[in-house]
């Protein structure tokens, strides 16, 4: 059995144990846990656990510090000398959300660089050096909501450049001042985003923003947009804010606002516009605040609708929308006091009215009614319904010029087309009539074309007839007359002219129908072809009896050669023989047939030859190999 201590030692021991236990809770204190690790937050930053918060700002560092813990939720790393950020530099925090690397020196960005941040929401990379996207360094960033990048030496942004990064709401991209080109499909993909800003970037025009169907607040301030043009926001349907301060627009065409009808707040202060086309506001159902103080107003006929439409839809706000500049009498009022009593206005004028139209079906066709930028212009269809610039229709639309066009005719769309035109003073109307025929014939493959000059003969002043209306009572009224191409060459008997007139059908002229030009374009072909051939066949019959007759020319043969009287002078010429009266004496020559015409050449040329003379330039003859072993005996006398 075991012995008890002694009594002093069992006092000892307690002794001991009240000592540690002081200490033992100073070293730990009650519901901290065990102390941290010095080596999870980099010395030169300051870490907060808590909250996974870790800084480290104006240390000027060059890199990105090792060691940050990897349950940071929120690094800051802005004001230091940063220039690249490497690959893999935040593989191992998997929980970060808010990177902040703004105002430093950052040139490049390595593909790779933001591996493994797939919980990264926000990233800041404004006031740096980067001269361009780097695209490849979004990959895999799948929550990434916020993208800053403004104040960088940005030259160009190139298609697709955020397709990386479709999850994106904000991309700021404002004071990239060294911008000098956007691609049309530079933002592809972002269907996704809310909020984008170009201000300050030293534009000259708008960009392509149609695929930011989702996009609801734009920012377009302090650029250089002299004009803009509709369509300017195709697409932006869902946009609701629209700020373009101080970017020198002198003039906005009418129905430039016609593809943004959502929207509920619009500034334009600080430009130089002086009226603006009427009813410009008309599609903008939403618009409840709108900016267009400092502005050098003209206040006259034209700006007459904006003042009644500003106290119709902003009645609270009066000083809203700026001060007359001119004339000198209304400087200095507001836009909202300038009452349409001020001025004698009148009724818009149509410059260019439509004019009746003969068209057969399945074309394209156009009825024009030009007139005052600001004025507003819609058409009146047969069936009652009323078109403006922006209507939807699946064949008939109206262009940004007042221009009522028709993509493929139809039967159905036969009647009279009222042109309107309106402002503060008044309306003007203009009507025409359509006529369509059926087609009888698919034109659509034909690639050919017809110019037909018709000669018109103007009556003399004593046989002009009276006026006529415009409109007919039946469309039976209307004959159509000519069917050729939409250009044709009037010729009349005071001043040639040149004029667009529309193909027609016309039952009453048969001769000049597409079938009779047709059929004769047909007949001249099958002349053209047939005499071709026959040429043809003339040309190989006569190459074949040329060749046939040089064929037997070469076969004849000649038997005998004449030699003039050899000179008696000659030692070569053999003695005569006596007791005859022969001057000369006949040999016998064998040469291949194919050297008879050169030998009969010789002799003929040669004048008075020997027989050793002859022989020799017979053999001369005989060395072709291709020669025919047939010999032919010569008559030499």
């Amino acid at each position: 059995p075991t012995e008890p201590l002694p009594t002093w030692n069992a006092a000892l021991l307690a002794l001991l144990a009240l000592t540690m236990v002081p200490a033992l809770s100073v070293c730990q204190p009650a519901g901290l846990g065990p102390p941290p690790n010095p080596q999870n937050c980099p010395v030169v930053c300051s870490c907060t656990n808590q909250i996974g918060k870790v800084v480290c700002t104006r240390r000027g560092l060059v890199k990105v510090p090792p060691g940050i813990p990897t349950n940071t939720r929120y690094l800051n790393l802005m004001e230091n000398s940063i220039e690249t950020i490497q690959a893999d530099t935040f593989r191992h925090l998997h929980h970060l959300e808010v990177l902040q690397l703004g105002r430093n020196a950052i040139r490049q960005i390595e593909v790779g660089a933001f591996n493994g941040l797939t919980s990264l929401n926000t990233l800041e990379l404004f006031d740096n050096r980067l001269t361009g996207i780097p695209s490849g360094a979004f990959e895999y960033l799948s929550k990434l909501r916020e993208l800053w990048l403004r104040n960088n030496p940005i030259e160009s942004i190139p298609s697709y450049a955020f397709n990386r990064v479709p999850s994106l709401m904000r991309l700021d991209l404002g004071e990239l001042r060294r911008l000098e080109y956007i691609s049309d499909g530079a933002f592809e993909g972002l269907q996704n985003l809310k909020y984008l800003n170009l201000g300050m970037c030293n534009l000259r025009e708008m960009p392509v923003l149609s695929p930011l169907t989702g996009l609801e607040e734009l920012e377009m301030s302090e650029n250089t947009f002299p004009e803009m043009k509709p369509g300017s926001f195709r697409g932006l349907r869902s946009l609701q804010k629209l700020w373009i301060m101080n970017s020198g627009i002198t003039v906005i065409e009418r129905n430039a606002f016609d593809d943004i009808t959502a929207l509920v707040e619009l500034n334009l202060a600080h430009n130089n516009l002086s009226s603006l086309p009427h009813d410009l506001f008309a599609p903008l159902q939403y618009l409840v605040e709108l900016h267009l103080h400092h502005n050098p107003w003209r206040c006259d006929c034209d700006v007459v609708w904006l003042s009644w439409w500003l106290r119709e839809n902003i009645p609270t706000n009066s000083t809203c929308c700026g001060r007359c500049h001119s004339p000198a009498h209304m400087r200095g009022r507001y836009l909202v006091e300038v009452d349409q009593n001020t001025f004698q206005c009148s009724a818009p004028f149509i410059l260019d009215a439509p004019r009746d139209l003969n068209i057969s079906a399945e074309r394209v066709a156009e009825l024009k009614c030009l007139t005052a930028a600001m004025s507003s212009v819609r058409w009146l269809l047969p069936n009652g319904t009323v078109l403006t610039h922006g209507s939807s229709h699946p064949r008939i639309s109206v262009l940004n010029d007042g221009t009522l066009n028709f993509s493929n005719v139809l039967p159905s769309d036969k009647g009279v087309y009222t042109c309107m035109v309106t402002n503060m003073a008044g309306n003007s109307n203009a009507s025409a009539y359509l006529n369509v025929s059926n087609a009888e014939l698919n034109t659509s493959n034909l690639s050919y074309f017809t110019t037909v000059t018709v000669e018109v003969l103007e009556p003399t002043v004593e046989e002009t007839p009276k006026p006529k209306p415009t409109v007919p009572a039946s469309p039976s009224v209307f004959q159509p007359v000519f069917l050729s191409t939409p250009t044709m060459l009037l010729q009349s008997t005071q001043t040639p002219r040149q004029v667009s007139l529309p193909t027609a059908r016309g039952p009453t002229h048969p001769s000049t129908s597409l079938d009779e030009v047709v059929k004769t374009t047909k007949i001249i072909i099958g002349c053209f072809v047939a005499v071709t051939l026959l040429a043809a066949a003339m040309l190989i019959a006569f190459y074949k009896l040329r060749k046939r007759h040089q064929q037997r020319s070469t076969v004849a043969v000649a038997r005998t050669i004449e030699i003039i009287q050899m000179d008696e002078e000659d030692p070569e010429v053999p003695p005569a023989r006596s007791g005859s009266n022969q001057a000369s004496q006949v040999y016998l020559i064998k040469a291949p047939i194919c050297t008879v015409p050169n030998v009969t050449n010789t002799i003929k040329d040669s004048g008075r030859l020997s027989k050793q003379n002859l022989d020799r330039k017979t053999e001369s003859h005989l060395s072709r190999e291709s020669c025919r072993e047939k010999s032919i005996d010569f008559a030499v006398q």
